[in-house]
């Protein structure tokens, strides 16, 4: 639900554009995307990207396989909204890596912005990884391919 002093898409784009100094026809626009969707845990997650903490989301690689989506690039430029579907930030992804679960060192695990060690971290990974597989229908195990998005926040409201 959009309040008086949000902005639309549309317009945050433009906002954008223009801080930028870009056109519309030379930057790339690859969509929106929202944190876990909705309620505390994606609030809790937008706060962290917009405070600088998180820098990276780790998504099960066979949730690409099974929903026949292109697995992310580097480049790609997505809003980020709010659980109210309200435009927050624009962040760009700078690179992509497809890594075993078990082999996803600790400066890359950290980047998710929530955890204290690289063990709390993958108990929790595996515990996202068995609620997609049970979702998605695919096995989990400790060494499942995870896509590792690393992005940097570009522009904020």
């Amino acid at each position: 639900m959009q309040t008086e002093n949000t902005k639309s898409l549309r317009e945050f784009w433009s906002d954008y554009l223009a801080a930028t100094q870009q056109s519309e026809s030379e930057a790339m626009y690859s969509g929106e995307l929202c944190f876990e969707n909705d309620g505390v845990v994606g609030t809790e997650q937008l706060q962290l990207v917009l405070g600088g903490k998180k820098t990276a989301a780790f998504t099960p690689f066979d949730s690409f396989e099974i929903n026949r989506e292109p697995l992310p690039v580097a480049g790609e430029v997505y809003i980020v909204e709010d659980a109210d579907d309200n435009p927050r930030c624009i962040i760009e992804v700078t690179d992509v890596k497809v890594i075993p679960l078990n082999e996803i060192p600790w400066d890359l695990a950290q980047r998710d912005g929530e955890n204290e060690n690289l063990a709390e971290w993958r108990e929790k990974m595996q515990e996202f990884l068995e609620d997609e597989a049970d979702l998605c229908g695919f096995e989990a195990h400790e060494d499942s391919k995870i896509v590792c998005e690393i992005f940097r926040v570009i522009y904020r409201a």
